[in-house]
């Protein structure tokens, strides 16, 4: 009888060994469940596509608030600022911020409860930004705290549930003023992303290139084919996007319009731009010139330059003019002869 029970006890404890064993090998074999960490890295903010379709945005800061709008309704359009004044905008700035927030890395994701959105001071932003695409739809985004000591923030992202704490963009939202956002620099193109360059003295249309050099295969060559060097080259673009306007004429008089208008169609130098996206800008560079309508040269030589993309003229002075006069023997590239002994 004890045998029998022995028998049957140790039938039942094999039995739930069996159904352990099985639930085991079902668990470790069932489909994976995606933990939190997975989750945070397949987070993206945006991507290129979805930004590629806004043509208007706002950021309010504790400078202000400031509005934008592509020049035309295309991606890869200019911005200009149509508030608090009309006049043309750092595309650079934008173009950076929107390259930030495709690339930007997603630390952790919280509920977006009173609490965290008391704690991360969604309730009170540093910043907030205001994306609009060609349909009307608005994309708010909430800047939060800023965590100076991993160089983090927090953001709320209208429509999508969850308070980001994320990388800080590398363009500062919560301090850029209005220097930040107008269009100061006169050759504001992205220098990497250049592949043809002139410069005509006068006329483009009736006259040859005193200085052309195009990009291909990460080389520079002008135009007999003739490599030139990278590290003068980069030295010119670089001096040429460094150029600063003393004036910056974004509301023109009429008689500034006029003398504007006169010098523009009589330049002096045309630099024309070709970017990777077959993007052409013009920069017309007038003649020097002591007088300018309604404004005070102080008798000094200064030259006017106008831009095809851009309504905005900029007065400099006359020290940075010999930048336009270069010719593409200045920047060959050194020929380094190998020396045969005999």
């Amino acid at each position: 009888m004890q045998k029998r029970k022995f028998a049957s006890n140790l039938i039942l404890f094999l039995f739930f060994i069996l159904v352990s064993l099985a639930a085991l090998f079902s668990d470790i074999f069932q489909n994976p469940v995606k933990t939190g960490s997975e989750l945070i890295e397949q987070a993206k903010l945006f991507t290129a596509n979805d930004l590629s379709k806004i043509h208007r945005l706002s950021l309010k800061n504790k400078s202000g608030e400031y509005i934008f709008e592509r020049v035309q309704k295309t991606p890869t359009s200019p911005w200009h600022m149509v508030s608090p004044r009309d006049i043309s905008a750092n595309s650079l700035f934008i173009e950076k911020l929107f390259n930030a927030m495709t690339t930007i890395k997603v630390k952790k994701i919280f509920p977006d409860g009173k609490i965290n959105t008391s704690n991360f001071s969604i309730d009170k932003p540093t910043s907030t930004l205001n994306l609009i695409d060609q349909s009307g739809k608005v994309i708010t985004i909430v800047f939060g705290l800023m965590n100076t000591i991993d160089n983090s923030t927090y953001l709320k992202i209208s429509g999508r549930s969850g308070i980001f704490h994320v990388e800080a963009p590398n363009v500062s939202l919560e301090n850029a003023s209005i220097l930040d956002l107008i269009e100061s620099q006169i050759i504001s193109i992205n220098l990497e992303t250049i592949i043809d360059f002139k410069i005509y003295r006068g006329n483009k249309k009736s006259s040859t290139p005193q200085l052309e050099m195009k990009k291909k295969d990460k080389n520079w060559y002008d135009r007999e084919g003739n490599l030139l060097s990278l590290e003068k080259i980069d030295d010119y673009l670089q001096d040429l996007s460094s150029l600063k306007s003393s004036f910056i004429i974004d509301k023109q008089t009429d008689s500034q319009k006029r003398q504007i208008n006169n010098l523009s169609r009589n330049a002096e130098y045309i630099v024309s731009i070709e970017d990777n996206k077959s993007n052409i800008i013009d920069y017309n560079i007038s003649g020097l010139t002591r007088e300018l309508s309604d404004l005070d040269l102080k008798n000094e030589e200064y030259f006017i330059v106008t831009i095809s993309n851009n309504t905005t003229s900029y007065v400099v002075k006359k020290e940075f003019y010999e930048l336009f006069n270069r010719k593409s023997d200045t920047l060959k590239a050194a020929v380094i002869k190998n020396m045969e002994k005999h």
